[in-house]
């Protein structure tokens, strides 16, 4: 008996090019548009998908299929506001899918709103007809709210059905890190692993409790697996970072975490980890540029006005210190980066004696309580970055 030898995208090529054939003998039928239009999708031609639907609704402009699979084309393309555009007005004209919000609150997602997406996800994740990811959509909403215990009673309720979901195993480890539950995340990476050996999620949680479980080789390891799979993933350039940093790699690290903010440009803690790295590379123009991002995206976090204490301090004006020093200790009294820059002054350290004093920050005890710069930089990273897309 003959065999099918063809590759499953020569199957879709071969299916393609039959459905382009009738779409051409009868231009004005939506149905065939639609199929044309998810075909090259899944070919991941989309251009030509929006240029196909683009021509439908160029026959039919009210159609809300097509307008709905626009929508969709958009938020493949990394194009979150113009699927809103769209997925709003069709709310707006009565559709009332469970999949309209759904989709409508994964542009949202992309476009950095977590609230709003929440919200639009509140409102579908009980209609029997919403679609099954929903309450997963729900529960990364929550985590990206910084709502921790909501999204892990969201990740809970929606692994009861389906406890073997690698990408839902995955969002339960980073939920349960970030809520300081590490045996909990433990066990949800490794099982996400077990399903799919490239879950992102996973590999980030077992590189940061190999960090917090001081080893390092781990941690470069899952850390490297995390880089090399998903390049564009923040969070992992971020720990990668935070990893050759802790090795003294500072070069390494440099280069790590300007991939880091280059992806995550809204996370905090990530500038923060830039700004010491260039501190103990002396960079200090480089540093204060760091700070001041960071400073853009918070200015009542109190780590940011001591690392610039400490920045003061390292450029011989105490003068410029002392009032950020009392920032960060009224905002944050156990402000690391606060608290050290106040032990700098109180000791009359001179840039040089601060500097050397510096060098051995990241590994060695310099305040009272034995809480080391490791310790803050990696619970700044806890910190959610943005929404990533499906890759």
């Amino acid at each position: 008996m003959p065999t099918n030898t063809e590759s499953p995208a020569e199957e879709l090529r071969a299916r393609l090019q039959r459905y382009c054939e009738f779409l051409k003998g009868d231009p004005a039928n939506p149905s065939l548009a639609l199929e044309v239009a998810e075909l090259h999708m899944r070919l991941g031609e989309l251009a030509q998908a929006e240029s196909v639907l683009a021509t439908a609704l160029a026959n039919r402009p009210a159609d809300a299929r097509l307008r709905s699979q626009l929508a969709t084309t958009h938020i493949a393309a990394n194009r979150p506001d113009k699927a809103i555009e769209l997925l709003r007005s069709l709310l707006a004209s009565g559709e009332q899918a469970p999949a309209l919000r759904y989709n409508l609150a994964y542009a949202l997602l992309l476009a950095r709103r977590p609230e709003d997406a929440r919200d639009q996800l509140r409102a579908a994740v009980d209609h029997p007809e919403a679609p099954p990811e929903t309450r997963l959509l729900l529960a990364r909403a929550l985590h990206h709210c910084g709502d921790l215990e909501g999204a892990e009673e969201q990740i809970a309720a929606y692994l009861k059905g389906r406890p073997e979901d690698a990408e839902a195993l995955g969002v339960a480890a980073l939920v349960h890190l970030d809520a300081s539950h590490p045996d909990r995340a433990r066990a949800a990476a490794e099982n996400a692993l077990g399903q799919n050996a490239g879950n992102l999620e996973a590999l980030v949680t077992l590189g940061s409790l190999a960090l917090e479980g001081e080893d390092p080789a781990a941690a470069n390891d899952y850390f490297s697996r995390a880089t090399e799979r998903h390049p564009s993933s923040g969070r992992a350039w971020s720990g990668m970072g935070l990893t050759t940093m802790l090795a003294l790699d500072l070069d390494r690290a440099l280069e790590n975490l300007k991939q880091a903010v280059r992806y995550m440009p809204d996370h905090i803690g990530t500038w923060h980890s830039l700004a010491w790295c260039q501190i103990l590379k002396r960079d200090f123009a480089g540093a204060q540029e760091s700070f001041d991002r960071a400073m853009a995206l918070d200015r009542t976090f109190g780590e940011t006005h001591g690392g610039l204490a400490v920045l003061h301090i390292l450029q011989g004006r105490p003068d410029a210190a002392e009032p950020e020093v009392k920032r960060a200790l009224r905002l944050d009294p156990r402000s690391f980066s606060g608290r050290f820059a106040q032990s700098l002054l109180l000791q009359k350290s001179d840039p040089e004696k601060a500097q050397a004093i510096v060098q051995g920050i990241m590994s060695s005890s310099v305040i009272e309580g034995g809480e080391k710069l490791q310790d803050v930089l990696q619970r700044t990273l806890k910190r959610q970055g943005p929404f990533k897309p499906r890759q």
